[in-house]
């Protein structure tokens, strides 16, 4: 196994809130943290749960990268 995915897996397991963010909650907030990002704001401090689930989960992980590029360009 890969250090990086076996660190992934480690900071997921042990990561884990009690009430964790569902990923279309997740996609309904997103755009607004990906426009906090890009005014300079601090996103993850003022979306604690949006940015705990990008680190959580790989899938919104992802999508999160693309919708920051698509707005980068």
């Amino acid at each position: 196994m890969k250090r990086e995915v076996f660190k992934r897996l480690v900071h997921t397991i042990f990561g884990a809130e009690e009430e964790e963010l569902v990923c279309s909650e997740f996609f309904r907030q997103l755009p607004r943290y990906v426009d906090l990002e890009r005014s300079g704001r601090d996103a993850a401090a003022l979306l604690p749960k949006i940015s705990h689930h990008i680190h959580q989960c790989p899938e919104c992980e992802e999508v999160y990268k693309a919708l920051r590029d698509v707005a980068d360009s």
